[in-house]
């Protein structure tokens, strides 16, 4: 038996029909040279073939709904976890998204282990596509993406790849409390010199938040429900939209360090810009600065698992007319915010961000949207990736698009993850709010010429 922590536990707990807490993946992939599609229907045969490895091979144990726990599946059915799609003529990248959009707003069953591969051929120009997803109990994006670097090979001629559900050896057993009394009294000490040093972190964040929000007035420190009202603040339904697109790397990093800015800041600003253009498109141009969640990874260890990430709240631009002005803002915006947060422990971060979390899902079960603001508009998540090119057997990983999640009562998370020189950028939307993401889309696509102008990029 393997206990979730409180932090993944959190997102089966804010999970609902509207708003599913699986994270995927989308790797567009090359056929090599000679392979067609008797090639890729015999993979996908032999890949059937190979067990699945831990986590992949647990399922939900509920005996302890406040501690939910993985058990060893013993009913596992390859069959329902590994499946077979194709895309009609011409298969384009639009039906691709569309395809994705369908598989991402299903829920993961439960009784079963939480994951789904998704094999989808019939792509033109000789590719083909894996949609991976995987609930957020057991993966965060980081862990994801290693696992998927894991899986792949830098070389073309290698033809032992082994699919991402083949992992190694499981954790060791959890098994239920058997200690003395000695024992289970230092581990009750231990838990709460935990607690309380937790707490204690707990109530120096807050009374930091509200010392520079309300008396230094500085707007950078945001607090809960917080937010202004915008239209992407909205329940979302079941259904789901998703639009991609890409840019070059050193194109980023040249606009980003023209400006003395990081990477993440002009991603957060392409975003800002891409988002006030769409919404002003619509007649719906929000009048107070958006707020982002802006997940943290919080690793010491690139081997960590799990989900050792906190989400932020950072306050974005208040001006657009002058993108580089904007950035700048973004840039003070999110160092101001890394300030707030930094020295304060981990548990501290996580319990913190998970209250604010639940805030949305309370407002949402509730009904109580019309009457408290938000705690955000919208996600914006920077997930690093492998910088070398990755085959699958043979096969060319040519782009490689994060698909992540949506918080209740939030309709957009833009979340973009860089591979092999580009920075690729998965757009999720809740299909009622934003049925025409692809817009959303195409002013990212302004943006950035816009931002590689005036960087003289």
């Amino acid at each position: 038996m393997h206990r979730l922590s409180t932090i993944d536990a959190g997102f089966l707990i804010t999970e609902s029909q509207h708003s599913p807490k699986h994270v995927a993946s989308l790797q567009v992939l090359r056929l090599p040279k000679g392979k067609g599609a008797a090639w890729l229907r015999k993979m996908l045969d032999d890949l059937k073939r190979v067990p699945p490895g831990f986590p992949f091979d647990r399922r939900l144990a509920n005996e302890k709904a406040l501690q939910p726990a993985l058990i060893e599946d013993d009913r596992f059915d390859i069959d329902y976890h590994v499946r077979h799609s194709v895309l009609p003529a011409p298969g384009d990248d639009r039906q691709l998204e569309s395809m994705v959009a369908r598989l991402h707003a299903n829920l993961l069953d439960r009784d079963r282990p939480l994951w789904e591969f998704h094999l989808i051929e019939g792509l033109r120009e000789r590719r083909f596509a894996f949609y991976t997803k995987i609930h957020h109990c057991i993966a965060d994006g980081v862990t994801f993406t290693r696992w998927f670097v894991e899986s792949g090979s830098t070389s073309p001629d290698a033809r032992d790849s082994r699919p991402v559900w083949q992992r190694g050896d499981a954790p060791p057993e959890e098994e239920g409390p058997e200690e003395g009394f000695i024992g289970r009294l230092a581990s009750g000490v231990t838990l709460i010199g935990d607690g309380v040093k937790t707490a204690l972190d707990l109530s120096s964040l807050g009374a930091r938040l509200i010392q520079h929000n309300v008396l230094r007035r500085d707007r950078n420190a945001v607090l809960p429900l917080s937010a202004g009202k915008t239209a992407l603040n909205t329940p979302t339904g079941a259904a789901r939209s998703f639009a991609i697109c890409q840019f070059p790397l050193e194109d980023m990093k040249a606009i980003a360090h023209s400006s003395g800015a990081s990477v993440n800041d002009l991603v957060m600003a392409l975003c800002d810009l891409s988002v006030h253009r769409y919404l002003e498109e619509h007649g719906e141009a929000p009048s107070d600065p958006l707020v982002a969640y802006m997940p943290v990874n919080l690793r010491q260890s690139e081997n960590d698992d799990g989900n050792l990430i906190s989400l932020l709240q950072v306050r974005l631009a208040s001006q657009h007319a002058d993108p580089l002005a904007a950035l700048a803002e973004i840039k003070a915006a999110s160092q101001a915010t890394r300030a707030l947060y930094g020295g304060v422990s981990r548990p501290a971060v996580q319990l913190y961000s998970l209250a604010v979390a639940l805030l949305p899902l309370g407002e949402e079960l509730l009904r109580l949207g019309s009457l408290l603001p938000p705690a955000i508009n919208l996600v914006i998540s920077n997930v690093p990736g492998p910088q070398r090119a990755m085959y699958f057997r043979g096969a060319e990983v040519v782009e490689a698009y994060p698909v992540s999640t949506l918080p209740p009562g939030v309709a957009l998370n833009m979340t973009v993850s860089s591979y092999a020189g580009t920075m690729f950028f998965g757009l999720v939307g809740g299909r009622s709010a934003l049925p025409d993401l692809q817009r959303l889309g195409v002013h990212l696509q302004g943006a950035f010429e816009d931002f590689r102008r005036l960087a003289g990029a």
